[in-house]
């Protein structure tokens, strides 16, 4: 068996600690200085927020857990200051300027936008601004469902690509991407090209487009197409030199070289907060195209963005960038080791042995599908446990402090994030052995001979086996029969001593639904 002590995890991956790095160099982060700067002032506000500084909780019972929640930095952060005392949103010229000129040059955009409003809204601010009315739109089918409400309400023509599921053993799904491509050249060469596709690059179970070949396919056929690229889930993929090539704007810049006078507009959404250390609703609207591309795109911002926009999240967009540049490679390596180190586990350890990894690194070969992995998703199935993903999940959270979001069948999905470091891997691996050796399969205990486990029927609860007993077809049969009947079967594990017990007591032990 192999022991926990064993689990690939060296110090020698940990990104370099903020003391070590020393302070960035100054106006690193202009948007998040200017931010701190009001913030450390004790202005009082005749015009909205009266929750900034705690003024309006100053005497209230409920300020305690207001501090609690929020701490007193981010209720001195959370400001409504506009125009020329901090930075307009709609038309900035100043700290908020310098940001997004700042994360542009990061990112290779020609201008990147600022969002507090999520990446719904950052898809809906790039439809507008990339659609004409009457316009073509050819669309992914998986992108999120953002897309597709704001596509629904455009005076557009939509057609959809297909999907396509990865293979019999993994669930995961995606745009049929060689049909796409037929598609739009068909439509090209009948003279109807579509003047917009839309492409969810980096889903959510962990597939990548090929966005090189995507994007010079599109640009040979129909130069002057507008694409907005859905990349929510990739922002940090950027900053590794192993994730880069499929990035959009890294495909762009390739295009580029090759022709500097490049007709294609590109729009690229990234849900910061997924990746990046940035709050949640924090996202980057990043634009490669023309100045009349570019004052489309602030218009449709000013139509569609909330006008109450959240500086800590516009700020904490400004602070992402800056540590993607100087820590993003270093972070990202130790999220790969971490994802292959969890994969090797389980394919190797006894203690695991009722995971399964579904879609390893390295599962979608076929270049022609032009997709691949993204290397940082683990996809587990879960099923030989006899329990739900759904029951997995809940356990994971309740019992362990851990949380997966998604499941797909039965199989659950972990993001190893920049977030997930050597210690937190360690404690889900723990975790798992923990579950494995509590939950067994029924179809698993009923192979055996005779029962190590209490087999037991609810309603009405009453044991069939006890640990010990012999299993004959007649129980087999009984246990179908009470399963069909609408029973829940329920195994409980309780190894026998090996020598003679004293007297002992009855202890609470998790039994596990099928």
């Amino acid at each position: 068996m192999t022991p926990a002590s064993s689990t690939a995890l060296g110090p020698e991956t940990v990104p370099q600690a903020a003391s070590e790095l020393g302070p960035p160099e100054p106006s690193a982060t202009p948007l998040a200085d200017a931010v701190l700067r009001v913030a450390r002032r004790d202005i009082a506000s005749f015009h909205a927020l009266p929750l900034s500084h705690g003024r309006s909780i100053l005497n209230s019972r409920t300020k305690a857990v207001y501090e609690a929640l929020f701490g007193q930095a981010q209720l001195a952060a959370d400001v409504s200051y506009s125009g020329t005392m901090l930075d307009s949103f709609f038309r900035p010229h100043g700290p908020l300027r310098e940001a997004q000129r700042l994360a542009a040059r990061t990112f290779g955009a020609d201008t990147t936008l600022f969002l507090s409003a999520g990446t719904s809204t950052a898809n809906r601010v790039a439809l507008a601004a990339l659609t004409r009315p009457g316009g073509r739109v050819l669309a992914d089918r998986s992108c999120h469902q953002s897309v597709h409400f704001a596509l629904g309400s455009l005076t557009v023509d939509v057609e959809y690509a297909p999907m396509r599921r990865c293979c019999d053993t993994c669930p995961r799904t995606f745009a049929d991407l060689p049909v796409l491509l037929r598609s739009f050249a068909e439509a090209a060469a009948e003279g109807r090209p579509f003047d917009t596709v839309v492409l969810s690059a980096v889903s959510y179970d962990g597939v990548r487009y090929d966005l090189p070949t995507l994007l010079a396919e599109m640009s040979r056929i129909h130069p002057t197409v507008n694409v907005l690229v859905d990349e929510a889930w990739g922002a940090i993929h950027r900053f590794h030199p192993q994730l880069r090539p499929l990035t959009a704007l890294a495909a762009v810049e390739q295009l580029r070289a090759e022709n500097p006078s490049l007709p294609m507009t590109v729009a690229v959404t990234h849900s910061a907060h997924k990746s990046m250390s940035a709050l949640r609703q924090g996202s980057y609207l990043h634009l490669v195209g023309d100045r009349e591309a570019q004052e489309r795109t602030a218009q449709a911002l000013f139509q569609h963005h909330t006008t109450s926009p959240s500086f800590p999240v516009l700020a904490s967009l400004d602070l992402a960038r800056l540590q993607a540049e100087h820590e993003g490679e270093a972070l990202l390596e130790r999220s790969l080791m971490l994802a292959r180190t969890l994969r090797t586990e389980i394919a190797t350890d006894p203690r695991l042995s009722a995971y399964r990894t579904l879609g390893p690194e390295g599962h979608l070969t076929d270049p022609a599908m032009l997709v691949s992995d993204d290397p940082t998703r683990v996809l587990v199935d879960i099923r030989a446990l006899g329990i739900t993903a759904a029951d997995f999940r809940r356990i994971l959270f309740d019992e362990y402090a851990l949380y997966v979001a998604r499941e797909s069948g039965g199989a659950v999905l972990f993001h190893v994030h920049i977030g997930v470091d050597e210690g937190t891997l360690l404690r889900l691996l723990e975790a798992l052995r923990v579950i494995q050796r509590t939950y067994r399969t029924t179809s698993a205990a009923l192979h055996e001979d005779s029962a190590d486990h209490f087999i037991i029927a609810y309603p009405p609860g009453i044991p069939i086996t006890v640990p010990g007993e012999k299993l004959c077809d007649a129980t087999r049969a009984e246990i179908r029969a009470l399963r069909a009947s609408g029973s829940e079967i329920y195994t409980l594990y309780q190894p026998q001593p090996a020598a003679a017990p004293a007297p002992e007591t009855a202890s609470a032990t998790t039994a596990a639904s099928e």
